[in-house]
């Protein structure tokens, strides 16, 4: 007698796997809606706040440590850059508008020295 092979049930694909919730989930989620007093919408959003703190985390736990304190600094850096900028030009301004005041007075009309005006 020859040996024969145990037949494999076949492989899902990557995709189809990853669709499929585990049992009993689905199930559940239906039985809550029941329950509660969520709507559907109510659900669905509570799900999809899940799902982004999810995504949020595993793309947190990508970057290293050590990149989230420079990226923090690094920005702060550059805030810091554009306060001293702003901060001289603000100075600046306030001189001008200072200047311009002061050339916008009138020549005092009172006084001792007499101006002679020829007319042709």
């Amino acid at each position: 007698m020859s040996p024969r092979k145990k037949q494999e049930p076949p492989i899902e694909p990557v995709e189809e796997a990853m669709e499929q919730e585990p049992i009993g989930q689905e199930a559940a989620a239906e039985e809550e809606l029941r329950q509660g007093d969520e709507t559907v919408f109510d659900a669905f959003m509570r799900h999809q706040k899940h799902a982004a703190e999810e995504t949020r985390l595993a793309l947190e736990a990508l970057i290293p440590d050590g990149f989230r304190v420079h990226s923090r600094e690094a920005k702060r850096a550059f805030k810091r850059s554009f306060k001293v900028v702003l901060a001289d030009l603000s100075a600046r301004l306030e001189a001008m508008d200072v200047d311009d005041a002061e050339e916008d007075e009138p020549p005092s009309t009172t006084g001792k020295t007499k101006v002679r005006v020829e007319v042709s």
